[in-house]
């Protein structure tokens, strides 16, 4: 398969062109696509006619998991997962998104998220991204040796900041947390995340709340500079696939009656999760 490989910013982002998603694919290719995905962290493909089947088989590829079966229902599993404000019953309807990777209060948060553009009507809202990884390599070294061996608490209960206008904010019972380093080394590729979000960290846990709160603050300030963002604007059969360890993404606020915005999601792997840790969502109707 010949591929066209072209950086989308500096920092992360590639866009792949020549890529059939019903071919069987070469280990050259693998190899390709699974190295630029490690080091790049999110794969842009255009004006793709693409399956649900082949979204989940393109996503588990680049983390080399494309044979694993998962024993449990999901957004990898069914196509019946959405990021809608039209599709009934589909995820995130309405509201603006804060910064966040998906999960990232599991003890085994999703390696892989991938959306595919199924309907998008002008005026088209985008979605934005930043890496962690791009992050933390580029953070001052003041700023990093105040990290230091810091944990931070991950929690899927409500946990928001800065300005709140039109941010979609979901009610959880039994919310899920989990405690990790903020330097925090990626199990696949062994790179240095910055690994702390504004929609899911709440709080430096060795650390004071006044002087965590405001380690915080300044490594979000570096962190979601705009200079560091990539901001896509999707066209119908535009497919996205990043590293949901790596890449964190948000959206502006989307509105119940604005033009049409439906994506298919893909997620893989499952978190592993006792039945009494599963979090119950409630979203108040805009």
């Amino acid at each position: 398969m010949e591929l066209d490989l072209r950086d989308l910013t500096e920092a992360f982002g590639s866009e792949v062109g020549g890529f059939d998603p019903t071919a069987a694919l070469d280990d050259v290719t693998k190899a390709t696509l699974q190295e630029l995905f490690d080091r790049r962290g999110l794969l842009l493909f255009r004006d793709l006619e693409i399956t649900h089947g082949e979204q989940v088989r393109l996503s588990k590829m680049l983390i080399r998991k494309e044979d694993v079966v998962e024993g449990v229902a999901g957004p990898e599993l069914n196509d019946n997962f959405y990021i809608s404000n039209k599709r009934p019953d589909s995820a995130a309807p309405f509201g603006r998104l804060q910064f966040h990777a998906d999960t990232m209060w599991a003890h085994d948060p999703f390696e892989v998220l991938s959306l595919y553009a199924l309907e998008v009507e002008p005026p088209v809202l985008p979605t934005r991204f930043v890496s962690g990884t791009y992050g933390w390599a580029t953070l001052p070294d003041e700023l990093r040796a105040r990290v230091d061996s810091h944990c931070v608490l991950h929690t899927a209960g409500a946990v928001r900041r800065g300005d709140l206008t039109d941010v979609l904010v979901s009610t959880v019972e039994r919310p899920p947390t989990v405690v990790r380093p903020i330097a925090y080394q990626h199990p696949r590729t062994g790179e240095t995340i910055l690994y702390i979000c504004e929609q899911m960290t709440k709080e430096v846990v060795d650390l004071p709340p006044d002087e965590g709160e405001q380690l915080l603050d300044e490594l979000f300030a570096h962190l979601y500079r705009p200079a560091a963002r990539l901001e896509h604007h999707w066209r119908a059969r535009d497919l996205i696939v990043w590293d949901n360890l790596a890449i964190q993404h948000a959206r502006p606020n989307v509105a119940s009656d604005g033009p049409a915005r439906t994506l298919r999601k893909v997620a893989s792997p499952i978190p592993k999760l006792d039945l009494d840790e599963i979090p119950s969502y409630s979203v108040a109707k805009s």
